[in-house]
């Protein structure tokens, strides 16, 4: 890969103020146009708000390396995991036409999950950012992924254990319906570390082929678990319209009883979705007021 890298072209893509370049790809021009679009405004204020509290951030769920390269360009450490071999090529390509940001980032060619495994990855498409260890999925109706290969799953806590997490450490996680098995799986390192967590939620790629009351009691028994996970945390913080809004330790009971089982609306999802949607933050203390 190296040799073709160094060939690459490449252009400039300017997100909230900070630019950095992005290979020259079809592809990449396209998950890049979405990234511009204000599809992740919510997880972009986030990150400036929070960063420069940090020096470091976790990428679990990398795709091809924007969110990546938009922490480097705070000056952060940044490692990256992304477990699609066709989309750790992209990921790699846009580290590489980055030689001043590079030596920031270190990158992982694996996913992770609640213990070591092997599993199959599924995709809906070419480079499809929303590959996942879940072959059916509802969107606006079930679909049925192909085969992406097989993939390689690293423990998740023993990952946070070597790379030493704390509360300067930010702990990105869209990993496309895993959350749900790996946040428990490292409650009590969350407990212990409280690093900063962003969390993108996606309770549509589970149960996506039952019954619906079936799916919904599913989607719900896993919120529940992933709302014990992340209990340690002080606060929870929810991106609503154009601003992130925060529920304080002595709101989070009522919040949980009336959002877990509100029904809502997820763009290109068929049908009201329960549970965490979206993008949900934790931290133990409250956001800076410019989030």
């Amino acid at each position: 890969m190296q040799a073709v890298v160094d060939e690459l072209a490449s252009q400039t893509l300017t997100v909230r103020g900070r630019s950095f370049q992005i290979y020259d790809n079809p592809v990449v021009a396209a998950g890049a146009g979405e990234f511009a679009s204000g599809f992740e405004e919510g997880t972009l204020r986030f990150f400036d708000a929070v960063l420069p509290r940090c020096d470091r951030m976790i990428d679990w769920g990398a795709y091809i390396g924007l969110t990546t390269l938009y922490a480097a360009s705070h000056g952060m450490e940044v490692s990256a995991y992304e477990p699609s071999r066709l989309n750790f090529q992209y990921l790699s390509a846009n580290i590489e036409v980055n030689p001043a940001l590079a030596p920031q980032i270190r990158l992982y060619g694996h996913g992770v999950g609640p213990t070591d495994a092997t599993v199959e990855l599924y995709a809906k498409g070419y480079a499809d950012s929303g590959s996942s260890v879940f072959q059916v999925v509802e969107r606006g109706q079930a679909v049925t992924g192909r085969s992406a290969g097989r993939i390689e799953l690293r423990a998740a806590a023993d990952i946070l254990r070597r790379a030493d997490v704390s509360g300067r450490t930010v702990l990105k996680i869209d990993i496309e319906g895993a959350e749900y098995a790996v946040l428990p799986a490292i409650a009590g390192l969350l407990a212990e570390r409280k690093p900063w967590l962003h969390v993108s939620f996606h309770p549509f790629n589970l149960a996506a082929a039952k019954d619906p009351y079936e799916a919904t009691i599913h989607r719900l028994r896993s919120a529940l678990e992933a709302a014990e996970a992340t209990a340690c945390y002080r606060y929870l913080h929810l991106f609503v319209d154009g601003g992130w809004c925060t529920i304080g330790p002595d709101d989070r009971a009522a919040f949980l009883r009336r959002y877990l089982l509100q029904p809502k609306a997820v763009s290109r999802v068929a049908s009201p979705q329960y549970g965490f949607v979206d993008a949900v933050a934790f931290s133990d203390e409250p956001l800076p007021p410019n989030a």
